[in-house]
């Protein structure tokens, strides 16, 4: 079965490089042959990755040892899924999957139809293959998954405890996979900047894959938050490591390369900023994995240091390379055609928040290379912590809320009109109302009351945008006419819901920093303490001997006012593979917030040893998580054909009933 695995492994790489090639060259002669050729090609190369998946999957669950990379990452007391899961988890596993995905995106988007997609595939499909020869490279000559063991052991190393959590079977796959699906509008820049067409189309065709990779790689970032905030047991679930900037950093330009999209669609501006930040987030994925493999940083999430770090790095400067030549070639044709007209229009608020997000970008990445630029150039490593990035991180927050806040209310091209202008006051009135409101209930921090306020301002703007709409179609029911508002302004209003999630999220990242409490505890069985409007009782202190871990676990009975009493079972775990202890929290979950329970360990005379911790609104992170994924799906979501659909008016003369039928026309107040 190994053998079989290197020889697909060495298909895939040389398949690959040929479909490339072909692809690219089609691009200059337009061959049917050539297509034909590369197609194949592509598709043997889909085929000889799966087989190696297939093998090492294979391997993982029937504990091979033979295989080197299942000696290293699992182990005979390993369940099914963790063993599975061990897939992604080593370099060369990790890297396969990578490629595996890229080359799937490369199938799909060889055969891919739409609007302005015919010219483009080709070339972007040939870009697409580039990068998977590249990573089959790296696993040929470097990482290979299909290593044999020197001596087969009996017994596997075993997966790291810290990673035994149900967020780790799903986390980094969809990482990786957001990571591959960012590779998809880069692949469609290079094709509209290599063949000239730099019209519309490329838009089309480009944002719909970079909607799904914002959101794909944002489900990563939050599960990867979650799992911190559950698995590490120290509070939090942020706490701006290299490699979580690492996935945050493309995240963050990739959000400014949409708004750059949507400046181009309906002002022909920031063409030149658009087609930049696409080589830039491209860029930041193959970043991010430098930070995992080069071994400059330490981190929990990092593999161990090896060469392959470097070639990522290369690849780098190579992309910034090609994005220095294609510019310079295509300066002319990038030229906006448009400018800002007033400050106060959507186009304004839209390049506002993209500077937001990119001087977030620049400190966040500062602060990442602080430790190693500093080791490297003065001889001493200094290192950033949380106030660094803080600073930054609420001026722009509360800049980009600002600006998402406002704009169901302004139009492109143009300054607010006098029903617009109301609605503004109307909606800063309430966020006023809102911020006093929560300070009679006892918020003081004026973060947190600034932010409440512009949750309420986005609120009444959506509600003022959305009538204002309605209102110009012209019905007389209102409700009617949001409906219909909603219907066919569809993809607008998702990407304000987006908007939405966002401000939830804000809230609770807001409130879950400034309003945390955390005191320590000894206490001993039947011990009563009141903290936080809470009584909490130990209840019993006991151990459990399972057949890979030992456990020692505290049973807390927590009582709260107008709510049943709440078991909570806080642990330690040592895990007898590993030799190695983890910390196991308990958590109480409301849309109010956490009360989070660390078990850190005990004494001879009984005492346990407690953190017991208050994390307000923590849910609304994850809701908030959650409705910009829905927002996302519903703006994907395939449009019917528009067909002309007849509409009927009665005209009522006397007593008699003419009926007409006429095509509908929507008069919508804006463009979406």
């Amino acid at each position: 079965m190994r053998v079989v695995g290197e020889l697909a492994l060495l298909a895939a790489f040389v398949s690959s490089g040929f479909a490339a090639s072909v692809f690219l060259i089609s691009a200059w002669r337009d061959n049917r042959l050539l297509r034909r050729a590369g197609s194949i090609a592509t598709v043997g190369a889909f085929a000889s990755l799966s087989l190696v998946i297939v093998i090492l999957a294979w391997a993982l669950y029937h504990k091979d040892f033979t295989f080197d990379y299942v000696a290293q990452y699992s182990s005979k007391l390993l369940t099914w899924q963790y063993s599975l899961s061990a897939l992604w988890v080593g370099q060369a596993g990790s890297l396969l999957l990578w490629s595996w995905f890229v080359v799937v995106l490369a199938v799909m988007l060889r055969w891919w139809r739409g609007r302005g997609v015919k010219p483009l595939r080709i070339p972007a499909a040939g870009v697409l293959m580039g990068y998977v020869c590249f990573l089959a490279v790296i696993m040929v000559f470097a990482a290979d998954p299909m290593a044999p063991s020197i001596v087969a052991p009996r017994e596997g190393i075993g997966l790291s405890p810290l990673l035994q959590h149900p967020a780790m079977l799903i986390h980094p796959p969809i990482v990786f996979l957001g990571y591959s699906l960012w590779t998809v509008p880069f692949a469609v820049t290079i094709a509209a900047l290599l063949t000239n067409r730099l019209d519309l189309n490329w838009l089309h065709f480009a944002r719909p894959w970079a909607l799904l990779a914002w959101a794909v790689l944002g489900v990563g970032i939050l599960l990867g938050a979650e799992w911190a905030y559950e698995e590490l047991g120290w509070g939090g679930y942020w706490a701006w490591d290299p490699v979580e900037n690492g996935s945050l950093l493309p995240w963050l330009t990739g959000t400014a390369f949409i708004h750059g999209m949507m400046a181009w669609q309906h002002r022909q501006m920031l063409k030149k900023t658009c087609v930049v930040l696409a080589f830039v987030t491209f860029g930041l994925c193959n970043f991010a994995t430098f930070l995992t493999r080069s071994g400059v940083f330490s981190s929990l999430h990092a593999f161990s240091q090896s060469s392959i770090g470097w070639l990522f790095l290369a690849m780098m400067f190579a992309v910034a390379l090609v994005a220095g030549v294609f510019l310079v070639r295509r300066w002319e044709a990038l030229k906006a055609e448009r400018s800002i007209c007033s400050l106060l229009s959507r186009e304004a608020c839209l390049v506002a928040g993209s500077l937001a997000l990119l001087l977030l970008t620049a400190i966040v990445l500062c602060g990442t290379l602080s430790s190693a630029l500093s080791s490297l150039l003065a001889g001493k490593t200094i290192s950033v912590g949380p106030p660094f990035y803080n600073n930054v991180l609420i001026p722009t927050g509360l800049l980009m809320l600002t600006t998402m806040s406002l704009a169901p209310l302004l139009s492109w091209g143009a300054a607010p009109d006098g029903r617009q202008r109301s609605w503004l006051l109307i909606s800063g009135f309430t966020g006023l109302v809102a911020s006093a409101t929560a300070a009679v209930f006892g918020v003081r921090h004026p973060i947190m009351l600034t932010v409440v306020g512009l949750a309420a301002v986005a609120i009444a703007a959506l509600v003022g945008g959305l009538v204002l709409d309605s209102r110009a179609r012209e019905l007389r029911r209102l409700p009617a006419a949001m409906l219909m508002t909603l219907r066919l302004q569809r993809r607008q209003y998702a990407s304000f819901l987006i908007h939405l999630g966002f401000v939830a999220l804000a809230l609770g990242v807001t409130a879950s920093a400034v309003g945390k409490r955390e005191q320590n505890f000894k206490m001993v069985e039947g011990d009563t303490v009141r903290w936080a409007d809470r009584q909490i009782r130990l209840v019993q202190a006991r151990q459990r001997d399972l057949p890979d871990k030992l456990v020692a676990e505290a049973e807390l009975e927590i009582r709260q006012a107008n709510r049943e009493p709440v078991t909570l079972l806080p642990a330690q775990h040592y895990h007898r593979l590993q030799e190695q202890w983890t910390t196991e929290v308990a958590i109480d979950a409301t849309w109010g917030g956490d009360f989070y329970v660390i078990l850190h360990s005990g004494n001879l005379e009984g005492q346990l040893y407690l953190t017991f911790i208050e994390n307000p609104l923590m849910r609304w992170i994850w809701a908030g998580g959650a409705i910009m994924v829905l927002g996302t799906a519903i703006r994907l979501w395939p449009a019917r054909r528009r067909r002309k659909k007849a509409v009927a008016l009665r005209v009522v003369t006397h007593d008699t009933h003419l009926r007409l039928d006429v095509p509908h026309q929507a008069r919508p107040r804006k463009a979406a």
